[in-house]
């Protein structure tokens, strides 16, 4: 990769910041999480949105653009008493990091990067449909991921 677009890197920047949130969400949601099969889960997402973010930053770099940042702290709107709401916290973040990722797909032809595009907006529709189902919310697939 070497030049992007101004709309490609913004989208990039968007969706980086995305998945910066997602592991401070993740983090946040782990110290709620009591179930081994949950908790086993929490963790591999965490693996993917770190592969995410540094396939991002990378991505950034070689495009002459300064990654964005990663917050101190993110507003998650309400508080997290339980698993339950640490979950829900978990679908909102991989809702944020579909559209960033689906941006990212709308805004560049490069290939790499439509092909880490693709991955992030299609593992984070996953993920998020797995935390529906194990909320037991129905429906748990959205039809289109990462259209808000």
């Amino acid at each position: 990769m070497s030049e992007l677009s101004e709309q490609a890197g913004k989208a990039l920047g968007d969706a980086l910041g995305a998945e910066h949130a997602a592991l401070w969400v993740y983090g946040l949601a782990n110290a709620f999480i009591g179930e081994a099969r949950v908790r086993d889960a929490v963790e591999d997402a965490v693996d993917q949105h770190e592969r995410l973010r540094d396939t991002a930053e990378q991505a950034m770099r070689e495009a002459g653009l300064t990654p964005t940042p990663a917050q101190p702290a993110y507003d998650v709107g309400g508080g997290v008493q339980n698993q339950s709401s640490a979950i829900e916290l978990l679908i909102t973040a991989e809702g944020d990091c579909e559209v960033g990722w689906r941006s990212v797909l709308d805004n560049t032809e490069d290939p790499g990067l439509r092909r880490t595009a693709l991955d992030g907006l299609t593992t984070s529709a996953a993920r998020a449909t797995r935390w529906r189902l194990t909320l037991g919310r129905q429906p748990a697939v959205e039809h289109f991921p990462g259209q808000r």
